[in-house]
């Protein structure tokens, strides 16, 4: 009844009809309530893009929609009764017993919403994690939006960063920290960006003691063919390399650690064709999946020098892409871009205000996390379809410019940073009325000069 007014912000965003029909196959007994499924995941995404995320919040905000709309019918059925007296009063042609008028109006809609939570708390915990799912999946699509490339291939960076979570037994069972027993439990976030439009394609959520490394094989293996990969240093393997090639894909990373290669050919005199061998097996490989790989494989290198505070220094990088018709400076002015990364974490860490989750469940966490990345792919979205518009291309800093860089933030005795709003967390602050700098990352502009 009110799914349009609650997700006016995303309405043509969501995938509403899907979730109802997911929910009538899934359900087809279920009755009518005030808390749907398509208000409740509604509510849950306008509550992800609000500073007070609190359940309170995200309750007042329904139960102002709801009541205003519930009203609206209320009045439109009494219109109807009424029109229906009139006529009935004209076309009476026998006596008999008075005909009664009532509201089909169910009574949920007929009285005010309570104030009290637990409703819509024990509304979101029996949600269907596959309604979560199929939300995120539509916010992936950006249809045309997604035709850009970079020499025929789109463009992908992935990254990780670590969340704060709620020091609860659920929590703690899984995303403990281990040898830091007093610490609250902590999560690595994976994610995978589609570079230009800016939205999530893929995410993983794992333990601090999971590595980036495990956690983007199974994204890898889902990469469409002839798709890019931008990624730092630690993806540096000769497995993730393997992996890449396997997918029929490509990968671009700085070779800031010393590796043997040997040269096979020459492009120019910095730009060359090498080849590289198996290396000893890591512990994320199955020994059946590692005898598998080919014992060596040919790869990009490309030394280049770029200029810094202390003068220019050489840098190095290994790509999969042995068409020589992309040239190196090509390739050396593509991976700076990969900057964005940084960008999008900073966005959906801090501005998205998820640098601490709430919930108190794993259960609950996947749906938090879930909802706040649909929810960022939803302004990309319509970031990205405004650009024309606007003027504004759909990879600048949007969310920095729009976002309150003025929000109070305290600190614990642990030194861990949080805002008011984060629950479960008394800390306390030790500067008075301190305020949150503008930290927003500043890009220098380079030269970059390929080695002849």
């Amino acid at each position: 009844m009110v799914r349009t007014d609650l997700s006016h912000v995303f309405q043509e965003k969501m995938p509403l009809d899907q979730i109802e029909e997911w929910v009538s196959a899934e359900k087809p007994q279920s009755r009518e309530c005030i808390f749907t499924p398509t208000n409740v995941i509604s509510t849950m995404l306008l509550s992800a893009i609000q500073e007070d995320k609190s359940m309170q919040n995200g309750l007042n905000l329904f139960k102002l929609v709801f009541e205003s709309r519930s009203q609206e019918l209320k009045q439109t059925e009494e219109a109807l009764l009424e029109e229906e007296k009139h006529m009935d009063a004209q076309n009476a042609i026998r006596a008999g017993r008075p005909k009664k008028y009532k509201s089909k109006l169910l009574k949920s809609y007929q009285q005010p919403v309570s104030h009290n939570t637990a409703g819509y708390s024990m509304a979101r915990k029996r949600l269907d994690k596959r309604i979560f799912e199929i939300v995120y999946e539509h916010s992936i699509d950006f249809g045309e939006y997604e035709e850009e490339s970079w020499n025929g291939m789109q463009t992908f960076i992935s990254d990780g960063t670590y969340l704060q979570l709620q020091d609860t037994e659920d929590i703690k069972s899984e995303y403990a920290v281990k040898g830091m027993e007093d610490s609250y439990p902590q999560a690595l976030l994976q994610v995978m960006i589609r570079q230009g439009t800016g939205q999530i394609a893929q995410y993983a959520l794992g333990s601090r003691q999971e590595s980036e490394l495990c956690l983007v094989i199974p994204m890898i293996k889902k990469m469409e063919k002839n798709s890019l990969l931008l990624a730092d240093d630690l993806y540096n393997t000769y497995y993730h390399f393997c992996l890449i090639l396997k997918q029929q894909c490509h990968m671009i990373v700085p070779g800031k650690r010393d590796r043997n290669y040997r040269v096979i050919g020459s492009i120019c005199d910095n730009d060359q064709i090498v080849e590289i061998s198996k290396t000893v097996r890591p512990d994320y490989v199955s020994r059946e999946e590692w005898d598998q790989l080919p014992e060596t494989i040919l790869l990009r290198r490309i030394s280049y020098d770029y200029p810094t505070k202390n003068g220019m220094e050489t840098a190095v990088l290994y790509t999969t892409v042995l068409d020589k018709t992309i040239t190196a400076a090509d390739i050396v002015a593509k991976y700076t871009m990969r900057w964005d990364i940084e960008i999008s974490i900073r966005e959906i860490k801090t501005l998205m205000d998820i640098n601490i989750l709430r919930s108190k469940s794993r259960n609950m966490l996947f749906k938090e996390l879930i909802t706040a990345l649909t929810a960022y792919n939803m302004v990309r979205k319509i970031i990205a379809e405004s650009a024309d518009i606007v003027g504004i291309p759909p990879q600048n800093n949007i969310f920095q410019k729009c976002a309150p860089f003025n929000r109070t933030v305290l600190l614990d005795k642990k030194g861990r940073v949080f805002f008011k709003w984060s629950p479960g967390r008394y800390g306390y602050s030790n500067v008075e009325n301190h305020r949150l700098p503008d930290t927003s990352p500043k890009r220098k502009t380079t030269t970059l000069h390929p080695k002849n």
